[in-house]
């Protein structure tokens, strides 16, 4: 009799052993699957969306200037060439003023170095009626060649004005009499683009020297109002 309860002690121990570590593994294993179809928050957190804000683009700040290149480079042509007519002239000297005048004109050729700063180049042909009687009038013709510094600026897309001031060499020839003199030349002129390097101009030349300070010498150059017109490289 007491051997039958040792081995059924010894059964209910052995059971009872099987027991625990089965439902020690069965614990194990359920930790596991929870940790991993549930991971911890601090371990697995998920990234915050952040919000992104469109800014229009105002069309205003991209516009820019039109130049001869489509919106890059030089506003206006780096050369110029031009012939202006001096429709009302005012000569310095003893002769008639205030005509009408088609045959007194400027041909001239200018090179910018910059938008804004440039030289030019010019030859002008004049004639004026001298005073004196109606039947001895005679006609004084004066040349001038000279160069100038000028600049310019934009007063609007077609519009433009320039300044130029330099020096010429003055000839006036009267009948067999012929003089020479160093001229200061100033002008100013307004422009506006009709069309693609092609302008209209108007303005005002002055030309102003003396032949020397000699009893015999006497006063040259002229002011006159120019229209004109150019075409831009």
């Amino acid at each position: 009799m007491q051997n039958f309860y040792r081995i059924i002690s010894f059964l209910i121990c052995y059971y009872f052993n099987k027991i625990n570590r089965i439902s020690n593994k069965l614990l194990i294993f359920l930790n596991l699957a929870f940790c991993l179809i549930f991971p911890i928050h601090s371990f697995a957190e998920k990234p915050s969306k952040k919000n992104i804000v469109s800014v229009p683009i105002n069309e205003n700040n991209l516009t820019t200037h039109r130049t001869i290149f489509g919106g890059v480079g030089r506003k206006f042509p780096i050369a110029k060439f031009g012939l202006d007519i001096l429709l009302l002239s005012y000569p310095h000297f003893g002769a008639s003023r205030n005509k009408f005048n088609l045959k007194n004109y400027i041909s001239w050729g200018e090179w910018w170095l910059k938008d804004n700063w440039g030289v030019k180049s010019f030859y002008s042909g004049q004639s004026y009626e001298m005073f004196g009687s109606s039947e001895n009038r005679t006609t004084s013709k004066t040349n001038h060649f000279g160069i100038l510094a000028k600049t310019q600026h934009s007063l609007s897309d077609s519009w433009k004005i320039s300044a130029g001031l330099g020096l010429s060499k003055t000839e006036f020839v009267l009948g067999n009499q012929k003089k020479l003199g160093n001229s200061l030349v100033g002008e100013f002129r307004m422009g506006n683009e009709i069309s693609d390097d092609l302008w209209v101009e108007f303005g005002i030349l002055s030309i102003d020297s003396a032949s020397g300070s000699g009893v015999g010498d006497q006063r040259l150059g002229s002011t006159g109002y120019l229209v004109g017109i150019s075409i831009g490289l």
